[in-house]
């Protein structure tokens, strides 16, 4: 009898867990976690956000007019489409240094190569980042730009954009 029963629970366990795995299959037929593309989006959305409120903290604390913050935004936009042009090579070179990490045994010498094969694009993203703050400094006025070099972030000691 009590054979009977653990066989029976045992067969009952199995059949439970194998529906659930053929449901879940069945509603996601490609095997693809379709939340992490909504991950993606909504990690988007919120450095979005955040570089929002970080704009707006900087504009205060320099004390922006309309013109300036406006050409503050074009220099942004500009720099956010070219780095928008290096994406797919990043996102290449992220996937074969995740391969590499991966492996048994780390190979140095493949993980240098691919670093120099990627120099030209991540050479390419530092000059986007310093042309953005010339471009930027150079919309600023001379009392803005000497509260902007006293800010910790650019060189200097304070901590925060607050007064």
């Amino acid at each position: 009898m009590s054979n009977k029963l653990s066989v029976l629970l045992i067969s009952s366990v199995l059949a439970i867990s194998l529906t659930s795995t053929f449901a879940s299959a069945y509603t996601n037929p490609l095997g693809h976690d379709h939340k992490q593309s909504q991950d993606a989006s909504k990690h988007t959305q919120k450095s979005e956000r955040f570089m929002q409120r970080k704009f707006k903290k900087m504009a205060r604390y320099l004390n922006l007019n309309d013109e300036q913050r406006q050409q503050a935004k074009v220099i942004h936009q500009e720099a956010k489409n070219n780095r928008l042009a290096l994406k797919e090579s990043l996102k290449s070179f992220h996937q074969q240094s995740k391969v590499l990490t991966m492996e048994d045994s780390f190979n140095e010498q493949a993980f240098i190569d691919l670093q120099r094969e990627y120099q030209d694009t991540f050479a390419e993203l530092a000059l986007i980042k310093a042309k953005t703050k010339n471009s930027f400094i150079k919309i600023l006025t001379e009392e803005q730009l000497d509260k902007m070099k006293s800010h910790k972030g650019f060189g200097g000691k304070r901590a925060h954009f607050s007064e």
